[in-house]
């Protein structure tokens, strides 16, 4: 059990930690949907996005009432990137983390400008898991894009 924990912990402080060890603050996101959450009846969760070299997120929209976070992943670098994942990293109002939660885009492999829009279900992650619970809880959460240029 402490090495499963141990793992996980190590997985998330080095997700957290990889933005800010290549000096990438991180962008309060500027289009996020502020309508009331139907669910809980406040607002909803504040976004921040961590830099990407080669990837941007837009269009970022939490949606409570199917506990999705969907937006736009556009390839703005001069290569094509692939196997893209998105996290979004979920924390209370204390700034208690709550989970991880991962998605991918409908296109995994973005020509240079290219874009394509994306999911991630809150109640699947990576290690780590958001419990049906815990999503009414969310206060704010910061999301995380990777892709990899293609090895051939």
């Amino acid at each position: 059990m402490k090495e499963i924990l141990s793992v996980i912990l190590s997985t998330l402080v080095f997700m957290l930690a990889m933005p800010l060890a290549y000096g990438q603050p991180l962008d309060t996101a500027t289009n996020v949907d502020t309508t009331s959450n139907l669910n809980a009846n406040t607002t909803d969760p504040e976004a921040t996005i961590g830099k990407s070299e080669n990837l941007t997120i837009t269009d970022l929209r939490f949606r409570g009432e199917s506990n999705q976070i969907t937006g736009t992943v556009t390839n703005n670098s001069t290569n094509e990137q692939s196997s893209i994942s998105i996290y979004a990293v979920l924390f209370d109002s204390d700034d208690s983390f709550l989970g991880i939660a991962q998605g991918r885009p409908l296109v995994e492999s973005l020509p240079p400008a290219d874009n394509s829009p994306f999911s991630i279900d809150l109640f699947s992650g990576f290690g780590l898991f958001a419990m049906p619970e815990e999503v009414n809880g969310i206060d704010h959460y910061t999301i995380y894009v990777r892709g990899y240029e293609p090895l051939f």
